[in-house]
């Protein structure tokens, strides 16, 4: 369309098909549910709350849905400048701005205004961001396949009615894109072969196909196959020595999706950290990385879990690339610098978020990881510091080898007393699959035999004998088998452990009671009868304890 002098004008509507639509249709039904909630449902003072929510929810559904419903366009471009909705009435013309660049992050496309030092007074005002003076306008609210058409004709309208002030970004982004481009065939010249990243990669998924082929499962392994393979383990570590598996645990993962993700950030951030610092410098900052999350992680997840997985040399390799991206700052060229800090700096906060809030993520590995690789990538010189003389570059690295292997040490020396004894525990759940048939074949016994007898089936003098000649010998030969499984006293599963342990012996001397008696009819010994009145007590403990861990077990307790 053209405008009142015949110049060209683009707008861009706003689109129920656009992200801003989903979003406020979500929030619609979200309002519908909760007005429905709050209609049908019983209780008075939830259908309050319920009503108060739907209000809120639909407050905040107008104000992101009310540009989908004027016939304002989202974005006007021509000849007197930039109109957009999210501006709020601000009309920046093409003399206010220096430059224009388009951004995504996390996939959603923004327009963003560099203003010029002559800018309107009008355009001053909270949308402006930072002290580089800038005016952002994103393009949710505009369908994704328009954004494109939306970007170019912002461009192109620069292009053309921006006079001097477009020819000089214009040629300033010329000299970015080239110094971009020649630092890039510098580091490929210093760095010809990512042999180490590529090794890593290999190793990890090796592993993986590996512990597949052995039988352990693909999507979701068990804990016992993992420590089997090497995860880690507080109990491992420190009491067994296996200090190995601080190394192992991180080639190991949890199912396709974690390696798979794992894998993805490693190559994303790896790719050019290892241009940047060499193949040898990349092995100890993953390496180191690798080891001191796992050494921090004996603190916190290894305390109770088996820990597994490259993240914390991933999460050290990111931490070290936003380092290396300060650390050279002057002489990595800005557009790199600003494309990597956006990208991976909102992923790192994101993942970072996800381990605080979601149950099963071992955020110390992560930032046990991302400490270690910033630290190094600050202390290591990579191929940017052509300056350094060989004797200072020795120093470097050797420190780079020291100072991890410190933490590392330092942390496994000051890890608390595990919780949980994975080993012992793994060996008693083994132990007792293998009796549980036996034990399980006993009680079905002695409740029939038990049933029969208070039906008049089996006469006392029966019952007796079938305790005497079937039922004891079962239990007993399951409490032998029982005697050798252990964990130790503070472990978390001791309590469980001890009283199935417990319990079978309680049954076992009650049955030799019951025999007792039957073989000395008309005689009463007090203290056996004590004995045995506080071993019945005692065993309805050990079952009611039984029957709350099963209710903590269920979905939703």
């Amino acid at each position: 369309m053209v405008d009142s002098t015949g110049a060209q004008l683009r707008e861009f509507h706003a689109s129920w098909r656009s992200t801003t639509g989903g979003v406020t249709m979500f929030l619609v039904v979200i309002v519908l549910l909760l007005l429905a909630f709050a209609l049908l449902g019983p209780d008075r003072k939830m259908s309050w709350i319920l009503l108060a929510g739907a209000a809120v929810t639909a407050w905040m559904a107008w104000l992101l849905g009310r540009q989908l419903l004027g016939n304002q366009p989202a974005l006007r471009v021509g000849p007197r400048g930039i109109r957009a909705h999210f501006l709020k009435g601000r009309k920046p013309s093409w003399n206010d701005i220096a430059d224009v660049r388009e951004e995504s992050v996390q996939g959603h496309t923004h327009i963003v205004l560099s203003l010029a030092p002559g800018a309107s007074t009008s355009l001053q005002g909270s949308r402006l961001t930072g002290k580089k003076r800038e005016l952002r306008i994103p393009l949710a609210a505009i369908r994704k396949k328009d954004h494109g058409a939306a970007v170019q004709a912002v461009f192109e309208a620069f292009h053309r009615y921006g006079g001097t002030q477009a020819l000089k970004a214009a040629e300033a982004r010329i000299e970015e894109l080239r110094a971009a481009t020649d630092f890039e065939v510098r580091l490929r010249e210093m760095t010809p072969v990512t042999w180490a990243l590529y090794l890593m990669v290999a190793l990890n998924v090796g592993v993986w196909l590996a512990n597949v082929v052995s039988g352990v499962s693909a999507f979701k392994p068990l804990s016992l196959d993992l420590l089997r393979w090497g995860a880690n383990s507080a109990a491992s570590v420190v009491e067994d020595h296996q200090y190995w598996r601080l190394l192992t645990a991180t080639f190991l993962h949890a199912g396709v999706l974690h390696i798979a993700l794992n894998m993805f950030g490693l190559w994303e951030a790896g790719k050019q950290l290892n241009r940047l610092y060499g193949n040898v410098q990349f092995l100890m900052i993953y390496f180191a990385s690798a080891l001191v999350g796992s050494a921090l992680s004996l603190h916190f997840s290894a305390q109770q879990a088996v820990s597994v997985g490259a993240s914390g040399a991933v999460f050290g390799v990111l931490g070290a690339l936003l380092m290396a991206m300060y650390r050279h700052r002057g002489r990595i060229p800005g557009v790199m610098s600003k494309n990597v800090m956006t990208s991976q700096a909102v992923f790192l906060v994101y993942a970072l978020g996800q381990g605080f809030t979601k149950e099963g993520i071992d955020n110390a590995a992560h930032i046990g990881g991302l400490v270690a690789g910033s630290l190094l990538a600050w202390l290591l010189a990579g191929k940017m510091d052509e300056t350094q003389s060989s004797r200072r570059l020795q120093a470097t690295v050797m420190a780079g080898l020291l100072l991890p292997a410190v933490a590392v040490a330092g942390l496994v020396l000051t890890t608390p007393e595990p919780k949980v004894h994975h080993r012992q525990l793994f060996e008693f759940q083994a132990g007792l699959a293998r009796i549980l048939p036996d034990l399980q074949a006993a009680e079905k016994a002695l409740q029939a035999d038990g049933k029969a007898a208070s039906t008049g089936k089996l006469t006392t003098a029966q019952f007796v004998q079938a305790i005497e000649t079937r039922h004891l010998p079962a239990y007993q030969k399951v409490e032998r088998e029982l005697e050798p499984l252990n964990v130790p006293p503070h472990d978390r599963a001791a309590p469980l452990v001890n009283d199935i342990k417990r319990g079978n012996s309680l049954l076992v001397a009650m049955m030799q009671i019951e025999v007792t008696r039957a073989n000395n009819p008309g005689q009463v010994d007090p203290v056996l009868e004590a004995k045995f009145k506080a071993m019945g007590e005692e065993l309805k403990l050990i079952k009611a304890r039984s029957s709350e861990r099963d209710q903590i077990k269920k979905p939703g307790k």
